[in-house]
């Protein structure tokens, strides 16, 4: 029988700019890895596998094999 399982990775990351997509995409062909975009709206944050222009915080370069989409902790709501 299967089950869901959470897990964490703590991986240091290279948050490429835009501009800087080709230098990510290269970094993605040399080590064999994928390209996931950074995603924010409002206060949720996560990343999305291949690039994408939409609501796009930068690029970062990840091991094959994850999933489409990874959620990151939400920005802590301001206090006013």
């Amino acid at each position: 029988m299967s089950m869901k399982v959470a897990f964490s990775l703590e991986l240091e990351l290279e948050l490429f700019q835009l501009e800087e997509a080709k230098q990510a995409e290269q970094l993605a062909t040399e080590s064999n890895s994928q390209i996931y975009s950074y995603k924010t709206s409002g206060n949720q944050n996560w990343l999305e596998r291949g690039f994408s222009m939409t609501d796009v915080l930068g690029i970062v370069v990840l091991p094959q094999g994850l999933p489409d989409t990874i959620d990151l902790p939400d920005d802590a709501e301001d206090e006013d």
